[in-house]
């Protein structure tokens, strides 16, 4: 008759036991909203472009829109005007419209407008959340979110009806919010 030595076979099962299980349980850690959002902006011809400032302006619009296009050189300049202003600190994300179904939809329209920023493709939306930061209200567009760092949102073009929508009310919020920043640096 064969004598099993309990304590060998034991050990045997405990590390057997704890390799499969560490294999099974190792995740990969997930990005939260806003870090995809910050990693996964890129230019219309695909070089990334990490939104790293302190605050993002996120551009809703649309191809069929016809004051999207209407807008498109003013905001190339407001854009212009206000990265000689303020440089690294904002950023300027094209997320384009709720009703885009493919990527190829917002790469036509940053391509058509010519546009000196990126855009979040469309793969990274849900993920990063920025069609839920637009809220219960409904987006006129062409309009903009300004979002803080944390993904605040702290000013809108739209409100509850077309009766409050000031498209560029988030860019004059960036505004009052960085002469705030110089109004309190020390000279």
């Amino acid at each position: 008759m064969m004598k099993f030595n309990v304590p060998i076979y034991t050990a045997v099962a405990v590390i057997v036991a704890a390799m499969l299980f560490s294999c099974a349980t190792v995740e990969t850690p997930q990005m939260g909203p806003m870090e995809t959002l910050r990693s996964s902006v890129i230019l219309a011809d695909g070089t990334p472009l990490p939104a790293d400032g302190e605050y993002i302006l996120l551009y809703y619009a649309a191809d069929w829109c016809p004051y999207c296009l209407e807008y498109t050189e003013q905001l190339k300049s407001s854009y212009t005007a206000l990265k000689s202003l303020y440089g690294r600190s904002f950023d300027l994300v094209f997320v384009g419209h709720v009703n885009d179904t493919e990527n190829e939809q917002l790469l036509a329209f940053m391509e058509m407008g010519g546009y000196p920023f990126g855009y979040l493709p469309y793969e990274k939306r849900e993920a990063s959340g920025v069609m839920a930061l637009m809220g219960e209200d409904r987006f006129y567009i062409p309009g903009l979110l300004l979002i803080d760092r944390e993904g605040t949102v702290l000013s809108s073009s739209n409100g509850a009806s077309i009766d409050d929508y000031v498209r560029d009310r988030p860019i004059y919020a960036l505004q009052a919010l960085k002469i705030q920043d110089c109004a309190s640096c020390q000279k």
